[in-house]
């Protein structure tokens, strides 16, 4: 065997790969379907606790996001489609007539937060207050993305990949009357860094996936906590799949960058934890982050991120060789990082990630099953102004 043209074709494959199983995931259909199913389990879950009000708030925001999915995605599983709204409809139409009484308001409380993402390990020290971003319409930052990465496969010398750096300006275009905060994204001049530690063929590859990102633009919306809710792909229909990868992947790296807030009030030393699903290719990965609030001085906080994630026995489609099938058995990762954060922006001002993945997967090549324990790392910095 061509051991060359062997690792040439791996890291390829790989690069791909990587991009889509970094921390972020990409947010495709299939996981706005998921984040929409979820507020309807919240919304049953809330119901079936005897919570109307806040049952109906979330049937309510599940209806209004499903319908806004149907609109980008028409064509997509639309029986179910169909039958959710229908189910979201008869249900808003049910709880219209709200019964409020103590004990339903005590236990609103209560499902309400065993129901949430976010759990609040330690409220910290006086004073505390409620953290919310606050950006203003027509705001302006510019944001600045590198992100490297490098890899192992197990063919005796890892793999260094240049980092890519990119460019960006973010404009608020709206804030709605419950905060949520819709922004513009608007890609700059992408250049890939000279390393002369990586690979040449792979920085070709790189440059010429990202070449042709200039001036590409999308939105997306974030609710007043910094949760991502939705966003519209930058690609155009025809873009190559490295370009998608790559471009998906920045896009819900800048999407779930900002900090993550928790509903109580909290001061320093606060530490609150966040599960959640993450969604890329088919592939479900666990996800908990956990973050500590290090400083608070009016709107401008600072936090430590530690986070983790696993996910087992997944089959992935890479979607730049369909033709190649990929099984994951194990996937381990861990990473740590800072962030500074004004909230009266979207934003962060300063932010570091540095991240390692340990996956263990077959794939098959010509017909032979391919082992192999790939570890990954990740470094990825954030500046805005």
């Amino acid at each position: 065997m061509n051991m060359n043209g062997y690792s040439t074709r791996a890291a390829a494959i790989l690069f791909v790969l990587l991009l889509a199983l970094a921390p972020a995931w990409a947010d495709d259909a299939e996981t706005r379907y998921l984040r929409i199913h979820e507020l309807i389990d919240q919304g049953d879950s809330l119901n079936k606790g005897g919570e109307r009000d806040a049952a109906k708030a979330k049937y309510q925001e599940a209806h209004s996001a499903l319908v806004s999915f149907k609109q980008r995605h028409p064509t997509w599983n639309v029986k179910v489609v169909s039958y959710r709204l229908n189910y979201l409809a008869d249900r808003i139409a049910t709880l219209s007539q709200p019964v409020v009484t103590e004990a339903t308001s005590e236990a609103r409380t209560t499902t309400a937060s065993s129901s949430s993402p976010v759990k609040l390990l330690s409220a910290g020290a006086e004073p505390r207050r409620v953290l919310r971003l606050q950006p203003q319409p027509g705001q302006l930052q510019t944001t600045t993305t590198t992100l490297k990465m490098d890899m192992d496969m197990g063919l005796g010398q890892p793999m260094k990949m240049p980092a890519i750096i990119m460019p960006m300006e973010v404009t608020v275009k709206n804030v709605s009357a419950n905060g949520d905060i819709t922004y513009e994204i608007v890609i700059g001049d992408v250049s890939v860094a000279v390393d002369p530690d990586a690979l040449p063929q792979v920085a070709e590859a790189m440059k010429a996936s990202l070449g042709g990102v200039k001036g590409l633009s999308g939105t997306a919306t974030m609710s007043p906590r910094g949760f991502s809710k939705d966003s519209d792909s930058m690609l155009p229909s025809d873009a190559d799949p490295q370009m998608r990868q790559a471009l998906s992947q920045l896009q819900e790296t800048w999407s779930n960058i900002a900090a993550q807030l928790p509903e109580e009030a909290v001061g320093v030393g606060a530490k609150w934890e966040v599960r959640q699903p993450l969604k890329s290719q088919g592939m479900t990965v666990n996800q908990t982050a956990t973050y500590e609030l290090l400083s608070l001085d009016g709107d401008r906080l600072s936090t430590a991120i530690t986070m983790t994630q696993s996910a087992s026995n997944q089959k992935i489609q890479n979607p730049a060789m369909p033709q190649m099938q990929l099984d994951v058995t194990k996937l381990t990762g861990s990473g740590r990082g800072n962030m500074t954060l004004d909230l009266g922006q979207v934003m962060p001002l300063t932010a570091t990630l540095q991240a390692q993945t340990e996956m263990s997967l077959s794939m098959d090549m010509g017909g032979q099953k391919q082992r192999m324990t790939m570890k990954s790392g990740m470094n990825l910095r954030m500046e805005s102004k």
